[in-house]
């Protein structure tokens, strides 16, 4: 009977982490969506206030019944629920505060974007010029060596610019 080539119970299969130690654990990678910022910007325009026990302003109003404050909406609960809490919402705020960051925003960005690249399009063509090209890599050159020693390509072919100005 013969054994394999392993013992399940050897202990560095147990523990194997003494053998061969981990690498440090890289931290987490920010969330940076778009909805984590608009919920931080607009969180201060909910506020939870206790409940109030005062008479709706008419019989058949209780809930969402108009604060006092330019844009603002308060739920007064029910009459059986003391303990309950409201939740009170800036309306103006919120919506002024969502039409900066979905309408403006973009909008006053692409606008910068579509003016500089106007004011700088003349300029690309000099930029352009102090730049130097890059070098033939390596293996472009290797290759075009290797096909030249078969006889596949010839110079008179090998460098014709494809564009002549007049």
């Amino acid at each position: 009977m013969s054994h394999p080539p392993f013992v399940a119970h050897h202990p560095k299969h147990i523990d194997p982490q003494k053998e061969h130690p981990r690498r440090a654990v890289l931290t987490a990678v920010p969330d940076l969506r778009f909805e984590y910022g608009f919920l931080k910007s607009v969180r201060p325009y909910f506020r939870l206030r206790p409940a109030t026990t005062t008479a709706p302003e008419s019989p058949g109003l209780r809930e969402g019944a108009k604060g006092k404050g330019k844009g603002k909406e308060k739920a007064q609960a029910p009459e059986g629920e003391a303990g309950t809490e409201v939740l009170e919402i800036q309306w103006l705020d919120v919506g002024w505060v969502t039409v900066r960051d979905q309408v403006l925003s973009p909008l006053v960005q692409g606008a910068l974007w579509a003016i500089a690249a106007h004011l700088l399009s003349p300029f690309y063509p000099q930029a352009r010029s102090f730049m130097p090209s890059p070098p033939e890599g390596g293996i472009a050159k290797w290759l075009r060596g290797w096909a030249k020693s078969f006889g596949v390509s010839n110079a008179s072919t090998s460098r014709v610019p494809l564009y002549t100005r007049p």
